[in-house]
């Protein structure tokens, strides 16, 4: 049913990877499927580390530029992936992007044409029924089937 999934991560939280990596690579192996673990650089500074985030087409900094940031992105993704994801029997391709968390995945997820995203959750503040959240707006969005795995 599923051919191609994509696990959307956050590199700052373990709650994002924890669970999901398992968990993903469990579904694409039933299924015989891609799996695309995939992280976003934020483009934006509102929320985050001001060292983690590129704003606008500028490089940023000597120490924090985009491509060096990619690149540790990177590193960190195959890491996660030797820990997190059972070896044997399921193809795992590596993303990382920059831009708003929320339409990098949906772009991605179009590009690859994902049949399946699986994501995390964590309980929602006051702030994100306001505002919402990332995976909200995936969920809302996106045009192939998601999967959201909550915090215990």
């Amino acid at each position: 049913m599923f051919k191609t999934i994509l696990v959307p991560i956050d590199l700052t939280h373990k709650s994002s990877y924890i669970r999901i990596l398992p968990a993903a690579a469990e579904e694409a192996r039933y299924h015989g499927a891609q799996l695309y673990v995939m992280t976003v650089i934020p483009d934006i500074t509102s929320g985050v580390d001001w060292r983690y985030a590129i704003r606008g087409a500028q490089e940023g900094s000597e120490a924090y530029s985009r491509k060096k940031l990619e690149q540790q992105a990177q590193k960190r993704i195959e890491v996660l992936i030797k820990e997190h994801v059972p070896a044997g029997g399921v193809a795992v391709n590596t993303l990382v992007k920059h831009g708003t968390i929320f339409k990098e995945i949906l772009d991605t997820a179009e590009e690859i044409k994902a049949n399946l995203i699986i994501l995390a959750a964590y309980r929602p503040s006051l702030k994100d029924y306001l505002l919402g959240s990332n995976a909200s707006r995936v969920v809302r969005h996106a045009h192939c089937s998601v999967m959201v795995i909550r915090d215990d």
